[in-house]
This record gives structure tokens, C-alpha cells and sequence, in this order.
């Protein structure tokens, strides 16, 4: 009799994000409190855009009486389509939000057209 394999899945917690376009750029900001610059991993692969990483867990000791936020290990995947410049990806962590900026290729972006008098 052949054992049944048992694959454990981790809870994984999805970050809260929003998605603009300002000035010709997509902006993903991600709630992030309580994480580490450390703790982040951003990886683009196969037009997806991975966030992964770890909420430290509260210290057991404080004594909460509420607590919502939990700690753990996080994940959001965003797909990317062809109108993203794969190579020029910035992400900046301040204040417990990461904010990743996506630059359109250069072919995606509008242009200004002359208008000429004949």
C-alpha cells in the first residue's frame, strides 16, 4: 500500500494594496506594518511581479487584550502585462507602505504630436 503524500500549506497573509497610474508610471503601494526592509523579497518572473516576505510576530508576552494584525509570512503576485518595462522596477519601503513604481516601455508612453501650419 502506497503512503498518501500530505502537502502542508502555510497560511500566507495578502498584504492590502492599491494600483495608480501617475505620470506615466504604475504605482502599487502595499501595506506593509511592521515589516523590515530585510524581511522583503520582490522578484519578476515570467510577467509576474512577486512580493514576498515576513510580519515578525508580536511578542506573546505583551499581554494583548485585541489584536487583528498578525504576524507571518505574506505574498501578492501581480501579472504583468507588455506594456511594463520589466528592467526598470523601483520599490521604496517608508512608513510601513512599499510603494513599487513600474515604468511603461518607452513605446507604451504617449507623445506629444506637433501640430505644423502649412
Amino acid at each position: 500500500m502506497k503512503e498518501k503524500q500530505i502537502e502542508q500549506r502555510k497560511k500566507v497573509i495578502k498584504p492590502l494594496y492599491q494600483v495608480a497610474e501617475e505620470k506615466g508610471k504604475v504605482i502599487v503601494r502595499l501595506e506593509m506594518p511592521g515589516v523590515k526592509k530585510d524581511n522583503l523579497e520582490i522578484k519578476v518572473a515570467n510577467n509576474e511581479l512577486k512580493v514576498l516576505g515576513k510580519r515578525d510576530e508580536a511578542q506573546k508576552e505583551a499581554g494583548y487584550l485585541i489584536k487583528e494584525r498578525r504576524g507571518g509570512d505574506f505574498e501578492q503576485i501581480f501579472t504583468l502585462d507588455n506594456t511594463i518595462d520589466q528592467d526598470r522596477i523601483d520599490a521604496q519601503l517608508n512608513n510601513g507602505v512599499l510603494v513599487i513604481t513600474l515604468s511603461l516601455k518607452e513605446s507604451e508612453k504617449p507623445r506629444l504630436i506637433k501640430v505644423k501650419t502649412a
